[in-house]
């Protein structure tokens, strides 16, 4: 097995701390890590989240700056009911792709789950905030944030009117 100097590690930590990723590091290319994507995708589809997990896991320690990665990682965490985890997921795609509806609208169906209306209320404030007003996707995920909207307000309503 060939030794690691100190001048390996201290370049590649260097590397490291200016942005790069452990894809670039490791010499893995894009079409690499799409490839596994689309293993991953496909796994997630059938129903095989436990597959699905893994190669999500793989994909955003290669590359932890793609948020479509963040994404699958936080659905696959979502439909196995891991919400807290599929939160912070889905929280750094919406950090790297601050414009996308689709993750904050996620982590209020995931505050939902776990019976925080608060912050299931500020995630769609988010979405309300960030998302494009002026494209399909802006109007389709607004309309549905606003359905979950109407939903938690009621919900909080009646809470009022049953305890004062």
């Amino acid at each position: 097995m060939a030794q690691i100097t100190e001048k390996e590690i201290a370049e590649a930590a260097g590397k490291f701390l200016d942005g790069a990723t452990l894809k670039e590091l490791k010499g893995i290319t894009n079409e690499e890590l799409e490839a596994v994507y689309s293993l991953a995708f496909n796994y997630y589809r059938t129903g095989k989240f436990d597959e699905a997990s893994k190669l999500f896991q793989f994909l955003v320690l290669f590359d932890h700056l793609n948020a479509k990665y963040w994404f699958g990682m936080g659905a696959v965490q979502q439909v196995k009911k891991d919400f807290k985890t599929a939160i912070t997921s889905y929280s750094y795609c919406s950090f790297l792709d601050l414009e996308n509806p689709k993750p904050q609208l996620h982590a209020a169906e995931c505050y939902l789950a776990l019976g925080d209306k608060e912050n299931a209320l500020s995630a769609l404030e988010a979405l309300d905030v960030y998302c494009p007003k002026d494209t399909e996707m802006g109007r389709t995920y607004r309309a549905k944030a606003a359905e979950l909207r109407k939903l938690l307000e009621g919900a909080k309503e009646e809470k009022t009117e049953t305890n004062p």
